[in-house]
């Protein structure tokens, strides 16, 4: 369960770097609780969606997909 939870934090810390920033990117990220990589395109005009895999103790985590709008500033999806 400990490792559900850091992985969620992880993805979310990252979820939020993305959306702070606005840009289209891919990124690498290496924290406490493992690696991130992040995907972020534009899917109109409002909407950013974000991939993001998650890499712990050479475990690859499936991919989390996220669509942000960022004019309500809400997730509209998270997979």
């Amino acid at each position: 369960m400990k490792n559900i939870y850091e992985r969620n934090v992880s993805v979310s810390h990252a979820i939020l770097l993305e959306r702070e920033s606005g840009l289209v990117t891919s990124k690498q990220m290496i924290g406490n609780y493992g690696e991130i990589l992040t995907q972020s395109e534009m899917l109109n005009p409002y909407e950013m969606q974000l991939k993001v895999t998650f890499q712990r103790d050479e475990k690859v985590f499936l991919p989390t997909t996220v669509v942000y709008n960022r004019e309500t500033k809400h997730i509209i999806s998270w997979e």
